[in-house]
């Protein structure tokens, strides 16, 4: 916000409590979004609403004219309202909570109530808590099994620890949402904000998540003799279980088998499959025999382009 909060209400730096609130009801009648034409109503009325916070408070009027426009605002804290934290759909509630109902006649009934299409009188909500985004970070594991995980709140000057449902199969950068686990509402009587919570999949282990879905593949190192002469090898699943795979004759080190069913689980009871990934591991030098080095000195060397 460019415009210093004097020039918002339309005042002089040295009105007194009076002016300050005259000025604010009488731009306030103009730019409530209920009433207002203006596409940025809502901003606008928002902006009003923060400048008429601090400049009707004699404390932070005071710390305002002191600091300057620029350094207040930046030194705001996270609980106070900015104007583009405010939910447009609550406005109607500030005038409420600054004037305790409805701000007389001259409001023509917007002042902190909306006439029904029976003529009753129905009160809006007070203005919700600000909403809260934090990470988490979750295990291949967790996302196979599901799992519950703590995460610490910013609550005032403490935090607070709340449980997070991992489901199943959930996506890395996927965001959960915690209802009313946000920050408390500025105004009593609101709801407070909610707590969104997005999921970081590690990517480190023994087993790769393929393209974010419910594929994992999985390294499977074979000696020259299992992949030259083929032969039968265990591998072990992410449930921990043994499948028994059969290497064919001649598998070039790079090649992939399929293990149908054997991948994550989904959260509809789904399940993805197990890519096994060869890369054929040399003998050391020291392994190698005579027999053996006359026998690999026999196999054609590969034609090159």
């Amino acid at each position: 916000m460019s415009q210093s909060y004097y020039d918002i209400l339309g005042v002089a730096r040295d009105a007194d409590g009076d002016s300050i609130k005259s000025a604010f009801r009488a731009k306030a009648r103009k730019l409530h979004p209920d009433v207002s034409d203006d596409p940025d109503a809502g901003k606008k009325f928002s902006e009003l609403n923060e400048a008429y916070e601090v400049l009707s408070d004699p404390e932070k009027k005071a710390k305002y004219d002191r600091l300057g426009h620029e350094r207040f605002v930046s030194g705001m804290s996270d609980q106070h309202v900015r104007a583009q934290d405010v939910d447009f759909g609550d406005l109607g509630s500030i005038i409420d909570a600054m004037f305790g109902g409805g701000m007389g006649g001259g409001f023509g009934g917007f002042g902190g109530a909306s006439r029904g299409a029976s003529g009753g009188t129905q009160h809006r909500a007070p203005m919700k808590g600000k909403d809260l985004h934090l990470g988490l970070r979750v295990s291949l594991q967790d996302v196979h099994h599901g799992a519950t995980k703590s995460i610490s709140v910013p609550r005032g000057e403490r935090f607070t620890s709340i449980d997070v449902q991992v489901p199943k199969g959930v996506k890395h950068g996927a965001k959960l949402r915690l209802k009313g686990q946000g920050l408390p509402s500025p105004m009593q009587g609101g709801r407070a904000g909610d707590l969104y919570v997005q999921i970081q999949v590690d990517s480190g282990g023994k087993f790769t998540r393929i393209d974010d879905s419910l594929d994992v593949v999985t390294d499977l190192a074979l000696s020259i003799a299992e992949a030259t002469l083929g032969a039968k090898v265990d591998v072990r699943t992410l449930d921990d279980r043994v499948v028994t795979l059969t290497i064919p004759e001649g598998t070039a080190s790079g090649s992939k088998f399929r293990i149908k069913g054997h991948g994550l689980n989904g959260s509809n009871g789904s399940r993805g499959d197990l890519f096994v990934r060869v890369r054929i591991i040399p003998p050391s030098g020291a392994d190698i025999s005579d027999t053996l080095r006359d026998a690999l000195g026999s196999i054609p060397a590969i034609e090159r382009s």
